[in-house]
């Protein structure tokens, strides 16, 4: 049976009899989801060499005033590498007035565990320089 635990989790603790018990708090696992996205949505197409898929495109100025196409990449991208969320959805949320040059997206899905599927929602923002905050 597959492990509730992403791959950066299991190579940091690789030991423990608790570590790999499968039936870990969801909370956990919500955790654990939320730092994989926050990697993944600061990683760009190409730089990981075993999938160069991986991440989201490169951002550039168009990309920032053509949301549905963002959204979707980060819809894509997640659907296909974080498998402990399904029914993913991303939406496009209204700039701030405070800080127009942000982009922001609502990320919710179902977190799937062994022994629940519970719903998380999750924002991301990216500053005009092009690095991804996630929140849970």
């Amino acid at each position: 049976m597959a492990s509730n635990r992403g791959l950066f989790d299991r190579l940091r603790k690789p030991d423990g009899a608790a570590e790999r018990s499968i039936h870990r708090r969801t909370e956990d696992i919500a955790d654990s989801v939320l730092g994989h996205l926050q990697r993944m949505l600061n990683v760009r197409h190409g730089d990981a060499p075993a999938a160069p898929d991986y991440g989201i495109p490169a951002l550039e100025a168009q990309h920032l005033t053509q949301s549905d196409e963002m959204r979707l990449a980060i819809e894509q991208s997640i659907r296909r590498y974080e498998p402990r969320l399904q029914g993913v959805r991303v939406r496009y949320l209204p700039r701030d007035d405070d800080d127009p040059l942000k982009v922001r997206f609502e990320i919710s899905a179902r977190l799937v565990t062994d022994t629940e599927a519970v719903r998380v929602q999750f924002q991301s923002e990216v500053d005009s320089a092009g690095s991804w905050k996630v929140r849970g």
